[in-house]
């Protein structure tokens, strides 16, 4: 119960967390007398902060000499909420990433942890401020430096989604901000709150948002579960991730003290953040989200189509598109550690005979031209509509290509004898097999008695999409 009471208490985890060959024109400006609260640092290489750049606003010789390049891109980092009062790791990765993965970038980096190390409602408040102060930075380089909006990506961490959105607010029409991510951003004191208060799709031509921990019936959240953007991923439903211990804060508490809860929670919320560098660092192995109405509806395996733009690439290189604001989230399945990329499989048996539901525990292993899954534990959801389909979801982590058999293992002789006579077939439907977004349904039927115990396997094969028959 103390533990609870000091998570509870803390609301939101720290989210805290170098040269670019540089053109020596830049506009003149008029000497403004400008405060800022916050410092922008120039990223080269390494994951030292001390090793950046310090570029002020207003004072062109600094652009200069951190070698700025007028014709490059600009993506700007902003870290969130700290308890520290350090740079962490996170941002130096993402930044390193970016650089490596276009190149010719100009990647600054938000240092506004003097107004973050505060009691949380305090730095939430702050955020605005600091909105300010980096659309002035904006306004600044759009001036002496001839940037375009369209050329700005800010990504924001937590609290520093909604100061990238603040920031973006101050542009309006033709010159509104190209792009901003917000990786998990922030919940307590933005939920529910109204576009203006928050980050919206309003703030940008394109808002993307990835959401990892914002909590479920059993364990508070610390990011905001409200759609926020133009496209918004939810992986694992957005509440919690694999590889995240919950009952790792004892042993955390008990190594860090207090320090150990937010280590513990920050596994969780700084996925979003990982999830984002793998997708600049294994673009070759793109991560596919789904729209589906929820997640308890995507785990039936329903909403495994790319048809009609239905499933788009999180993070980096997602399709940009302005959905509805009444728009579905995108869901999926990941790994546990990078490569975060996994395969989603639709099974769905059909029943023949039935005359009243029946349960089963099983597990399902599929086989296919790049290897074999192991047996993976399903739970089989009945469909509307009638007594014969039921559906789930299946995951595995490597690409099995084309299907060939599969394997079904069911428990208890009862069990055998209730399910396995009825089974007619059962269809698989494979999507993200590639980067094309391409989805396949697999038909696997009844092939023998004595064989049909073990394994189910096609019959026959027509066209791109393969049809299987008794």
């Amino acid at each position: 119960q103390m533990i609870m009471r000091v998570l509870s208490a803390l609301l939101l985890i720290s989210a805290v967390a170098a040269p670019v060959r540089g053109d020596a024109n830049f506009t003149a400006e008029t000497p403004v007398k400008t405060v800022l609260k916050s410092s922008f640092h120039l990223y080269y290489e390494g994951s030292v902060f001390e090793e950046t750049c310090a570029v002020v606003p207003f004072r062109s010789e600094t652009l200069h000499r951190c070698a700025y390049n007028r014709s490059d891109p600009l993506v700007l980092i902003i870290h969130g909420w700290t308890m520290n009062g350090l740079m962490e790791p996170w941002i130096f990765s993402l930044a390193s990433a970016l650089k490596v993965r276009l190149g010719r970038v100009n990647v600054l980096i938000s240092d506004w942890r003097k107004l973050a190390l505060q009691p949380y409602p305090i730095a939430a408040k702050n955020s605005r401020q600091v909105g300010r102060d980096v659309a002035r930075l904006l306004k600044w380089l759009e001036e002496v430096a001839q940037l375009s909006m369209d050329d700005i990506h800010l990504i924001g961490y937590s609290l520093g989604a909604h100061v990238a959105g603040f920031a973006g607010s101050h542009f309006r029409g033709l010159r509104k901000v190209g792009r901003i991510t917000g990786l998990d951003p922030a919940g307590p004191h933005f939920e529910g709150q109204p576009a203006f208060d928050r980050l919206s799709p309003d703030d940008a031509q394109f808002v993307d948002a990835i959401h990892t921990f914002t909590g479920s019936s059993i364990m508070p959240g610390v990011g905001i579960k409200q759609s926020v953007a133009h496209v918004d991923f939810y992986p694992n439903g957005g509440s919690f991730q694999p590889g995240c211990k919950m009952l790792d804060i004892y042993s955390n508490v008990f190594q860090y003290g207090l320090q150990g809860v937010p280590k513990t929670i920050k596994c969780a919320h700084e996925r979003a953040v990982k999830l984002f560098t793998d997708s600049l660092i294994n673009a070759s192995q793109p991560i596919i989200g789904f729209r589906c109405r929820d997640d308890s509806t995507f785990n039936k395996g329903l909403c495994l189509d790319c048809k009609q733009m239905r499933c788009n690439m999180l993070g980096f290189d997602v399709r940009r598109e302005r959905a509805g604001r009444s728009a579905k989230g995108l869901y999926l399945r990941t790994g546990p550690q990078a490569p975060y990329r996994v395969f989603h499989y639709q099974i769905k048996v059909l029943l023949k005979n039935l005359i009243e539901p029946v349960e089963a525990s099983l597990s399902v292993s599929l086989n296919g031209t790049g290897g074999e899954s192991p047996q993976l534990p399903i739970i089989l959801h009945q469909e509307s509509g009638g007594l014969k389909s039921f559906t789930s979801l299946l995951v595995v982590s490597s690409d099995l290509g084309r299907l060939s058999s599969v394997r079904l293992v069911w428990k208890g002789e009862l069990v055998w004898s209730s399910w396995m006579r009825r089974v007619r077939n059962i269809m698989i439907n494979g999507s993200d097999q590639d980067v094309e977004l391409i989805s396949t349904e697999y038909w696997f039927c009844r092939f023998d008695e004595e064989e049909f115990k073990t394994f189910l396997r096609p019959s026959k094969s027509k066209g791109s999409t393969r049809q299987y028959g008794l």
